[in-house]
């Protein structure tokens, strides 16, 4: 497995939102992905771009980790793949987003 092979990250979640307290945590947690760099693909469904597979696993052991530590209640998924699995994506209905179509910043370099 090549060392450089484009991976992607994606999160997804579904969090209590009936008290006002959950509606906090719940938009923490959508700013907390932003800041770590991940898109919103779709409401409650965020993606990061890695530049090997490696990264990626920290990637997934770092969000993990944050998880453990942050939340205990709701449900949330991660999702691993290439960018070419990303890419054969169908979108029945809708089109991409604006940070689908742009080319993430850090890959520029590669």
């Amino acid at each position: 497995m090549s060392s450089f092979r484009v991976m992607w990250l994606m999160i997804m979640f579904d969090l209590p939102t009936t008290s006002k307290k959950d509606r906090k945590r719940y938009q923490w947690f959508h700013k907390e992905l932003e800041k770590e760099g991940y898109i919103m693909l779709q409401y409650s469904v965020y993606g990061k771009i890695f530049s090997s597979h490696d990264s990626a696993k920290h990637g997934k052991k770092r969000m993990k980790d944050f998880v453990d530590r942050n939340l205990k209640h709701g449900n949330i998924r991660m999702l691993l793949f290439t960018d070419k699995q990303f890419s054969n994506m169908e979108i029945i209905i809708g089109e991409e987003s604006v940070e689908e179509t742009n080319e993430p910043k850090q890959l520029l370099l590669f």
